[in-house]
């Protein structure tokens, strides 16, 4: 009988990885970011977004950045075609896995160096059953590069120590938007591997709070719910698109900033989404310019969870989910597979800014400044519409998320 690796994430929880005070313990301050990196990030969020959000019926919030984190250290233990089909989903083609580590490790640290005016924490940690044997190159890999340790657990037993263990380290390191990832542990689990990220900011340019108003949101089945919608008038960055609009909010830190995509009245969410890969991804950020215009954004409150595995056997990886082909011996001398990659997200939007935390837990067992003369924009949220929360310097893109019912967790 085959072991297995689980995997959850909850507000941005990957194979249990957060960011607290610094997530790669021996990255180097002011080391370069490559510009594959920037390409990894925008190839892997789009594609699973894509995925994850195929269906638009429900809000729908994930963390790219902690799913890849926590995946990443997974794939740390791969070897044959469960690397092979791994190293193509992650992006990872072409890197030896020592430059992969190196990357992750690099661009963890760039994130660590964020301005003090956003929070951003990131964590990660392995935690397993006390009597299993781990190859030791494993271990050090993922602590040295993600600053994660491994901690044993008394997985074998009844008792809730291992659970509550498990779900207050995602708790602590989420700021308590995350309480649990876990409501069980099963006995045949042998390694939890957990990715957390927590991000709190504020605008750099606010909504005022008095010009807030009720409004309606037209649902994708056509019903209307009344939202409370922020509304501003300035310059802001903007896109006009091929069906489609889009504007950029920075953040205080000035490196952080969310990005809403608006799709036409003549086209509707899921034609937007199908359309995310990361050329169109690419060209569609460096084409944003400053614009007077009008935005008006629903405040909203999303708490979100999903098991991945679906999601991740279609995107190209299915045989580190199937008992009979996984390959983990780099990770241990033990027939092992992912049995669930469980991921929990938390996204607030409102007048000061936004608050987001994600977790995921990976599971496995045995066996534009140019200002265009054009005419003021109008962009008005009134129906689904798409958000993205990224990082300006390295292009990581930390959350990703298909808002259809802004008054849904209200």
């Amino acid at each position: 009988m085959r072991s297995i690796l689980y995997g959850s994430t909850a507000a941005a929880l990957s194979l249990l990885s957060a960011f607290v005070v610094s997530s790669a313990a021996n990255a180097q301050s002011g080391s370069k970011i490559d510009p594959v990196t920037e390409k990894i990030s925008a190839k892997f969020a789009t594609n699973f977004f894509k995925l994850a959000a195929k269906t638009t019926d429900s809000n729908v919030v994930i963390s790219p950045y902690s799913v890849n984190t926590a995946l990443a250290m997974t794939y740390n233990g791969a070897v044959g075609k469960t690397k092979n089909e791994m190293q193509k989903v992650l992006g990872f083609e072409g890197l030896s896995d020592d430059s992969v580590n190196k990357q992750n490790a690099n661009l963890s640290n760039s994130l660590m160096q964020v301005n003090p005016l956003s929070e951003l924490a990131i964590a990660n940690a392995l935690f397993a059953k006390q009597d299993a044997v781990f190859n030791q190159n494993f271990i050090n890999t993922n602590r040295t590069h993600y600053g994660a340790k491994l901690e044993g657990l008394n997985f074998a037993t009844a008792n809730s120590s291992a659970l509550n263990k498990i779900n207050d380290w995602v708790k602590e390191n989420t700021k308590g938007k995350i309480p649990t990832i876990l409501d069980k542990v099963p006995k045949d689990v042998i390694l939890y591997l957990v990715n957390a990220i927590y991000f709190k900011g504020t605008w750099l340019h606010e909504f005022k709070e008095s010009e807030t108003q009720p409004a309606d949101f037209k649902l994708a089945n056509g019903t209307k719910k009344s939202i409370q919608m922020m509304n501003r008038s300035a310059k802001m960055l903007h896109l006009q698109g091929d069906n489609f609009q889009a504007v950029m909010l920075p953040y205080k830190d000035n490196r952080l900033q969310m990005c809403i995509f608006l799709p036409s009245q003549n086209s509707n969410i899921a034609a937007l989404i199908a359309r995310f890969n990361e050329q169109n991804w690419q060209q569609w950020i460096s084409k944003f310019s400053n614009k007077q215009g009008h935005l008006a954004l629903p405040r909203f409150k999303v708490e979100y969870k999903t098991e991945l595995s679906k999601v991740l056997k279609e995107a190209g990886m299915p045989c580190a989910f199937d008992e009979d082909c996984a390959d983990f011996k780099k990770m241990i001398d033990q027939d092992v597979f992912i049995s669930r990659v469980l991921h929990k997200t938390y996204l607030e939007v409102n007048e000061k800014g936004t608050e987001a935390a994600a977790a995921t837990a990976v599971e496995m067992m045995p066996r534009g400044a140019f200002v265009n003369p054009t005419p003021p924009f109008n962009m008005i949220c009134d129906r689904p519409f798409v958000i993205a929360i990224r990082d300006q310097q390295t292009g990581a893109i930390l959350f990703m998320g298909a808002i259809v019912d802004p008054a849904a967790a209200n």
